[in-house]
């Protein structure tokens, strides 16, 4: 997630050269922008993911607040989680064309929130590549997968 935080802050700082202006909020709305992606995750863990080996043990450790289980199970097992509702070619060419819309139409709100969640997703692609050696199939997916 820190990298996605400091992903937020270089596409505010971005905006901020471009359009000769300093607005504190869009800090804050890039930076949660560049992390809305990841609500996806949470998503597959309390909905269709929470029958999965995966989904089960993250929750069940969330909810016996083992705090460092979890994050060494989301670390290593991230990668590998691949029904993602969100995580695919179709949503992330939405997100292109609403920040284009809102650029169009000069909404900057809009560029700031669309912009910050593609950059999000080209990094999780751009880190598959590297890591995996791969796109993972998450990307390839559609809409809610068949459990």
């Amino acid at each position: 997630e820190f990298y996605h935080v400091l992903l937020g802050l270089l596409w505010a700082w971005f905006l901020r050269e471009r359009w000769n202006e300093f607005n504190p909020r869009w800090i804050y709305l890039s930076i949660a922008a560049s992390l809305l992606p990841d609500a996806d995750h949470l998503l597959y863990f309390f909905t269709w993911g929470k029958r999965e080996s995966y989904g089960y043990q993250a929750l069940t450790y969330l909810r016996s607040r083992q705090w460092r289980n979890l994050t060494v199970l989301l670390e290593n097992g991230h990668k590998n989680q691949t029904n993602l509702a969100s995580h695919n070619y179709y949503f992330m060419v939405i997100l292109l064309g609403g920040a284009l819309l809102s650029s169009m139409v000069e909404w900057r709100v809009g560029i700031i929130l669309f912009g910050a969640m593609v950059i999000h997703y080209i990094f999780d692609i751009a880190d598959d590549l590297i890591i995996l050696g791969r796109v993972n199939t998450s990307w390839r997916r559609w809409g809610r997968p068949k459990v």
